[in-house]
């Protein structure tokens, strides 16, 4: 009975049960036996029928049906979304209970999703599904890896290659300019978003009232030198913003160039000339002029980071003045754009890209905001940050995550614990779990990521049968038989109770059993479903048919198409005339050094080639040239 009791509150045998009398008091019979007539009667079969099948329906899914996939999550699945067609939704995965399908609607993609889980269970592999397809209905894809594996790389090309986009393919590699296309991350924007971008590498400054002065005033500085820049209409890349940062000289050629290009009623220049007056010192002799001292002391950290920007490999890659990536068009025309970061061996300045990326990111996006709605993405332009908490902040990234849907882009967010998350700070993480619609929840890593995700997943109504049971013996006797009889009594009580209660959807247990490939889906706060992921793979030979990474150049950015600059600083090939005179004769000093040295084995070769003549002397001069000359024609 109390089996039975248990059943009865289940919601899909209660709808049984009620459909099951609607079918009978809707049958034939019934109507015909309250004197209805023949019309009323065939109503009825067809009441009959609907409501038999609809109980039948509700009965067979209130029972416990063997799962189509492997799990041990005991879950059951929510109704799949309508069936959507290829073109027009994103298979999410399959239920492990049903076999069926979860498919989802561009409208949901477009309200970002995320995948959490420990490394190697499947998130990279459901993010990959989801570019497969996003690749294969023409739309936009940017895959930031933070994690740099070349087989990420091989597999992104040889998706687009397969699908015959191959062309639209650009990379971004700063660890490896052979396989990368060039990107100048700071020479696109208005001043304050470029600003805003270079300033986003530097540590917060917390409540620090100093560091945060001197980071406003590093900002306010950087405005006005890259408002003069856009006025001087020359192109720019971080090395010269680097020198110009630093040096007077590089300042000076500017402010000539600027003021001899420039109303002096425009705002930028008159900005730009007041933070020169801020920069200049007074010496004795009245002249005044710019102080390098005070350009470091405001500029220091902030042209560091630019130097490493530009130079070594990743100067290789950041150095042009016509870039092959510009994002603000590639978002708009759909370009597949692959960022690799590594994250692993340098840490830091993989951080700083990364970061810089973003921002540049976020003014892409509010370029797009800003155009109308025909000229955005038709198929959203899908973002996919890999190990996001290794590069991102969360100023850079809780904007995009509010506002870009209405630039018809879809944002994913992949990590491992959520205790990464947190480290960017609390606001961020309601920011993040608040703004995606959709959740891919993977095998943990810990158990407090475990706990955290169950949390998220909600709470069910259940409930709790308690029972309580007791038994009393009461044995009477007189001794010796001599007051009456023995007496004997014994009691017993029996109680049950049944109790609603609430309990996690999927506890973290639960969780923790998940197998490789297989997520907890959670989709629109409600929906949830028990997931097994399709992975796709390359085989051998078809790997061999499309053939390695080739890096694409964009045959018709000759010029930038958003760029009026036609000519650029080329501060870094003219280095040496920022260099003081003692630099410049120490460098003089060590190229004849340099030069010294290369000459010392030629001179050996030489001393080598001198042999004994046939009398004894040693070779004439005449006689080793001549004989150096046979070795040549020979």
């Amino acid at each position: 009975m109390a089996g039975q009791v248990l059943r009865a509150s289940s919601p899909e045998e209660a709808w049984s049960a009620l459909l099951g009398c609607a079918a009978v008091v809707s049958s034939a019979p019934t109507w015909g036996a309250l004197g209805l007539g023949a019309p009323a009667q065939w109503a009825g079969w067809l009441c009959a029928l609907g409501c038999g099948s609809l109980s039948a329906r509700a009965g067979l899914k209130a029972l416990c049906w063997p799962p189509v996939l492997n799990t041990t999550l005991g879950l059951v699945s929510a109704r799949p979304p309508g069936m959507l067609s290829l073109t027009g939704g994103y298979l999410m995965g399959y239920c492990a209970d049903s076999g069926l399908p979860v498919r989802i609607s561009n409208q949901s993609m477009m309200r970002h999703f995320l995948a959490a889980g420990m490394t190697g269970v499947g998130k990279t592999v459901s993010a990959i599904s989801l570019m497969m397809q996003q690749i294969s209905k023409g739309g936009g894809v940017l895959w930031v890896d933070g994690k740099l594996d070349p087989q990420n790389m091989e597999t992104f090309f040889h998706m687009a290659k397969w699908l015959g986009r191959e062309s639209d393919v650009r990379i971004i590699n700063p660890a490896d300019p052979r396989l990368s296309n060039t990107y100048n991350f700071v020479l696109h924007g208005e001043p304050e978003e470029v600003a805003s971008r270079i300033l986003s590498t530097l540590p917060a400054t917390g409540l620090s009232a100093g560091a945060d002065y001197y980071k406003q005033a590093a900002n306010q500085g950087l405005i006005s030198v890259l408002g003069a820049l856009k006025l001087s209409r020359l192109a720019y890349n971080c090395m010269d913003l680097a020198i110009l940062l630093t040096h007077p000289k590089a300042l000076r050629e500017l402010d000539h160039r600027v003021s001899a290009w420039t109303p002096l009623k425009d705002p930028r220049l008159a900005a730009f000339k007041l933070f020169l007056e801020t920069c200049k010192t007074t010496p004795s002799n009245g002249a005044s002029s710019l102080d390098a001292k005070k350009l470091k002391e405001l500029f220091g950290g902030v042209a560091g980071r630019l130097f490493v920007f530009g130079s070594s490999q990743c100067g290789q890659v950041t150095q042009s003045y016509v870039p092959d990536i510009e994002l603000f068009e590639d978002l708009k025309a759909g370009k597949l754009i692959y960022c690799a970061l590594p994250t692993m061996g340098q840490q830091v300045s993989a951080q700083n890209f990364g970061k810089m990326v973003m921002g540049d990111l976020r003014t892409a996006i509010a370029r797009l905001q800003a155009r109308p709605q025909e000229e955005r993405p038709e198929v959203p332009f899908l973002v996919w940050l890999d190990e996001v908490a290794s590069y991102a902040n969360a100023a850079t990234l809780s904007t995009p995550f509010q506002q870009s849907r209405s630039a018809h882009m879809s944002l994913g967010v992949g990590f491992q614990e959520q205790s990464s998350i947190e480290e960017l700070g609390p606001a961020f993480l309601g920011t993040l779990m608040g703004n995606t619609y959709n959740k891919l929840f993977f095998k943990p890593a810990d158990r407090a990521s475990a706990e955290a995700w169950s949390r998220t997943l909600g709470q069910k109504k259940t409930w709790h049968r308690s029972h309580q049971k007791g038994m009393g013996e009461t044995f009477k006797f007189s001794l010796l038989g001599l007051h009456g009889a023995n007496a004997f009594q014994q009691t017993r009580s029996a109680q049950e109770s049944l109790k609603e209660a609430l309990e996690y959807r999927v506890s973290a247990d639960r969780l923790a059993q998940l197998g490789l490939g297989q997520a907890v889906f959670l989709h629109a706060s409600s929906e949830i479903y028990d997931l097994h992921i399709p992975k796709i793979e390359f085989t051998q030979d078809l790997k061999a048919a499309l053939g390695g990474v080739r890096i694409q150049r964009p045959a018709d950015r000759t010029v930038s198409p958003t760029m009026e600059q036609t000519q650029g600083l080329y501060f870094e090939q003219r280095y040496r005339e920022f260099l003081s005179e003692l630099s410049r004769r120490e460098e003089t000093l060590a190229q004849s050094a340099h030069e010294a040295r290369m000459a010392a084995p030629l001179k050996f070769q030489n001393l080598a080639r001198l042999t004994p003549n046939a009398e004894g002397g040693e070779a004439s001069e005449g006689a080793v040239a001549e004989g150096s000359a046979a070795e040549v024609r020979s």
